[in-house]
């Protein structure tokens, strides 16, 4: 079964616009922003917001600052999912109301 692909950036049209561009996946929230001359990719667990989130909690990465950059970025965030699909799921089964 081929996987499926939830982590669709639009363009750098977009993400210089609004410098960064952020979604979630089944416990994942995810943000690209633009970080100097590159593309800084974070991954973090619900609930809260990145700026709330402990950073010990946080993964991310750098990519180059182009399309080819966001589509590596949509990658990495999709192989961060895979990696630890059991994290993420826990995070969206946790009671934190």
């Amino acid at each position: 079964m081929a996987q499926e692909h939830f982590a669709s950036i639009p363009g750098m049209t977009m993400v210089k616009a609004n410098k960064s561009y952020s979604g979630s996946h089944g416990g994942m929230q995810w943000k690209v922003r633009i970080a100097d001359d590159a593309l800084a990719v974070l991954c973090w667990p619900m609930p809260w917001c990145l700026e709330k989130t402990d950073e010990a909690l946080v993964v991310q990465t750098s990519v180059p600052l182009s399309e080819d950059g966001l589509r590596e970025a949509e990658q990495w965030i999709e192989q961060q999912y895979e990696n630890e699909a059991e994290r993420w799921h826990a995070a969206a089964e946790s009671s934190w109301i």
